[in-house]
C-alpha cells in the first residue's frame, strides 16, 4: 500500500503541490502564534485550531463547500475528530482577528515562494508597493440560526474590505464588519492601518468612485510617501483649478489633466484631477490623485493603473464561483468571515500554482484559467483522498527549498488546450446591439423564421 500510496502521488503534481504547499504555510509554530495571538476568550479543547483549518480546507476543495459531504466521508471510516455539529459551532464563535491574521499572516508566508512577479507595472511606479482595495458583502447566509428564521429575502452574513497586492495578485489584508450593510468606507482606517504595519515603504493604493471624499483621501496619503488613485464621483464637492493641460491616452482619447484644489475649508486637499472623455459611452472617468508631478508620473499610465482595479472583481468572482464562498458551511457572521478568510488564502495558493504553470509554460500568470487549473486540482485531491489513507507526509522545507519542490512537481505541467482561457484563445468582438422584444416577449419559431416584431437596439 505505501508503495501504490508513492505512485499516486507521483501522478498527482498538483495535489502534491497543494498539499505540500498548505503543510509549508500552516506550520505549527505560525499556526500557534495566530491563534493564541488573536483567540481571545476563546480556547481549544478537542478540535485544535490546525484541525478546524484542515477540515475547512477539504470541505471547500474536495466538496464544494459543504461540511456535511466531508463529515459523511469521515464517519464512514471513523475519522472525524469531533461530532459535526461542534465544528459549526467553533466556526460560529471563531474570533475576527483570527480570520484577519490568517488570511495576513498566511499570505505574508505564500508571497515568499513566488517565481516572481505576476503583473509588470510601469517603471514610474517602481517606488511604491501598489495596492487595489475595494469591498465585499458576504451574500446568501444560511437561515439557520432561530432569530434568522421566517425571513423572506436574502441576509448578507458580514461585510469585508479587501487589499489585494498589484504585483502578486494575491489579497494580503481585510478589515471587515459582522454587519453585513455596513458600508466599505468606515473599514478603510482598520485596513490602512493593517497595510502600514505590513509595508514599510510607500504605499500607493487604487480605489473605486466610493472613496473620494476628503477625509478617505487623506487617510490614504496620512503616512509620508504614501499616495492614491482614485475615480471620483461625477457630482462632487468644489474643486479650484490652479492649472491644466491636455493630453491622451494609449488609445489617443482625450485627457484633460488638471491641479487643483479640491473642498473648501478645513475639508480641503490639494491634487491632481484627470478626465478621460469616452465619446459614445455612459460617462467619462475622472481620477483623483496627490502624485502632482506630471512629467514623473503621466496622466496616461495612472489612467492605466486604474483600469488594473478591474482585477480585484475578478478576485471576488473567482473566490465566490470557483472557490465555493457561494456555498457558506457556518450561518453566523464570524463564520462566513472565517470562510471568506481562508477562501482568499485559497485564492492566493491557487495564484501562487498558476504562477509556476505559467513559468513552465512561458507564458504570462494571466493567460492561465484559474477554473479549469482548480477544476483538475481538484480531480487530483479526491482521488488521493479516495484511494490513499488521508495522511499526507510533513517535509517541514524552508521558503527555498519549497521553490524548488514546486518547480520539480509542477515541470511539464503547462497544457496550452486545457489551461488557456477562452478569452485569449478567441479574444471578444465589440458586443453586437440586442433587438428588444415587442412586449418583452416573443417565441423562438418567430424569431427563426425572421417574423419577431421588435421596438428598437437596446
Amino acid at each position: 500500500m505505501e508503495a501504490f500510496e508513492r505512485e499516486l502521488m507521483r501522478r498527482s503534481p498538483l495535489a502534491a503541490c497543494v498539499l505540500e504547499t498548505c503543510d509549508h504555510i500552516f506550520d505549527d509554530a505560525l499556526l500557534g502564534s495566530i491563534w493564541e495571538d488573536h483567540r481571545g476568550r476563546c480556547y481549544d479543547d478537542v478540535l485544535q485550531f490546525d484541525d478546524c483549518l484542515r477540515l475547512m480546507r477539504d470541505s471547500l476543495i474536495r466538496h464544494g463547500g459543504s461540511a456535511h459531504a466531508l463529515y459523511l466521508e469521515l464517519e464512514s471510516r471513523d475519522a472525524e475528530p469531533v461530532d459535526e455539529s461542534n465544528f459549526y459551532r467553533k466556526l460560529g464563535r471563531m474570533p475576527v482577528a483570527v480570520s484577519r491574521a490568517l488570511l495576513r499572516e498566511c499570505t505574508a508566508r505564500l508571497e515568499r515562494l513566488l517565481p516572481g512577479s505576476v503583473l509588470d507595472l510601469p517603471a514610474c511606479f517602481e517606488a511604491f508597493e501598489v495596492i487595489i482595495g475595494d469591498g465585499k458583502k458576504i451574500k446568501n447566509a444560511a437561515k439557520r440560526l432561530a432569530p434568522t428564521r421566517g425571513f423572506q429575502g436574502k441576509l448578507l452574513g458580514a461585510t469585508a474590505l479587501v487589499a489585494v497586492r498589484a504585483r502578486s495578485g494575491m489579497a494580503i489584508a481585510m478589515s471587515d464588519s459582522l454587519d453585513g450593510m455596513t458600508n466599505d468606507v468606515p473599514l478603510v482606517p482598520g485596513l490602512m492601518e493593517q497595510l502600514r504595519a505590513l509595508i514599510p515603504g510607500p504605499i500607493l493604493s487604487v480605489w473605486d468612485r466610493q472613496f473620494d471624499d476628503v477625509r478617505t483621501l487623506q487617510r490614504f496619503s496620512q503616512r509620508p510617501g504614501d499616495a492614491f488613485v482614485v475615480r471620483m464621483k461625477q457630482s462632487q464637492s468644489k474643486f479650484t483649478v490652479e492649472s491644466a493641460v491636455e493630453t491622451t491616452d494609449g488609445q489617443g482619447r482625450r485627457v484633460l489633466d488638471e491641479i487643483g484644489v479640491l473642498g473648501t475649508g478645513t475639508r480641503a486637499m490639494r491634487v491632481r484631477r484627470m478626465t478621460l472623455f469616452r465619446k459614445g459611452e455612459d460617462e467619462d472617468v475622472v481620477l483623483l490623485s496627490n502624485l502632482l508631478d506630471r512629467q514623473r508620473f503621466s496622466a496616461a499610465d495612472l489612467l492605466g493603473l486604474y483600469r488594473r482595479r478591474w482585477g480585484i472583481e475578478q478576485v471576488f468572482q473567482q473566490v465566490t464561483e470557483t472557490f465555493s464562498l457561494s456555498h457558506l458551511i457556518g450561518s453566523s457572521p464570524k463564520g462566513t468571515l472565517f470562510q471568506f478568510a481562508f477562501c482568499l488564502l485559497l485564492y492566493n495558493l491557487m495564484q501562487l500554482v498558476r504562477a509556476y504553470v505559467a513559468e513552465d509554460g512561458r507564458v504570462l500568470a494571466g493567460v492561465v484559467s484559474m477554473h479549469y487549473l482548480f477544476r483538475d486540482v481538484r480531480t487530483e485531491l479526491t482521488a488521493w483522498a479516495y484511494h490513499g489513507s488521508g495522511h499526507w507526509p510533513r517535509s517541514g522545507r524552508d521558503a527555498a527549498a519549497m521553490r524548488v519542490r514546486l518547480r520539480e512537481l509542477l515541470k511539464g505541467s503547462w497544457d496550452p488546450i486545457l489551461y488557456t482561457k477562452a478569452s485569449d484563445k478567441k479574444p471578444r468582438a465589440s458586443p453586437v446591439p440586442k433587438l428588444r422584444l415587442h412586449g418583452g416577449y416573443s417565441s423562438v419559431q418567430r424569431a427563426l423564421e425572421g417574423r419577431a416584431r421588435v421596438v428598437g437596439a437596446r
